[in-house]
């Protein structure tokens, strides 16, 4: 998904990025959608900043992961990570998500919100989402490795 703002096609020479997030499973498998309660599993988030403006731009990165449930359960944060901006171009974070997270097998969507703060700790412009689609969490073994 791309950053908001989008400035018009004659300013995005000054700053644009995308965010992507991928669930995976403990062993790096990608797309794992069914997953069980017993199992920990990954959230990989990319983003890429590029733009005149980027060298210029100091700050934090907020990233932050939510699941929320189709149908009963619970909506809660499951990862979070807080990054300084270093100028650079291509950001990346892992998380690894322990087991029983969420809390109660179910059907799940998950968000992962990215925002800015300036050196000041000022919320800034910049920011970005990506839905990692539905995750079915589910009770019982886990399939062995």
């Amino acid at each position: 998904m791309p950053f908001e703002p989008q400035f018009p096609d004659e300013f995005s020479n000054l700053f644009h990025g995308h965010i992507q997030v991928q669930a995976t499973d403990p062993h790096g498998v990608p797309n794992s959608s069914i997953i069980s309660m017993e199992q920990d599993w990954h959230l990989s988030v990319n983003w890429q900043a590029h733009g005149a403006l980027v060298p210029a731009i100091g700050g934090t990165w907020h990233l932050r992961a939510y699941v929320e449930s189709i149908g009963p359960g619970p909506e809660m944060e499951v990862a979070s990570a807080d990054i300084a901006l270093d100028g650079g171009n291509n950001y990346s974070r892992t998380f690894a998500i322990g087991p029983n997270v969420p809390g109660r097998a179910g059907v799940y969507k998950l968000v992962v919100v990215l925002t800015y703060t300036d050196i000041l700790g000022n919320p800034g412009l910049f920011a970005a989402y990506d839905e990692a689609g539905i995750l079915q969490f589910y009770e019982g073994r886990r399939v062995p490795a």
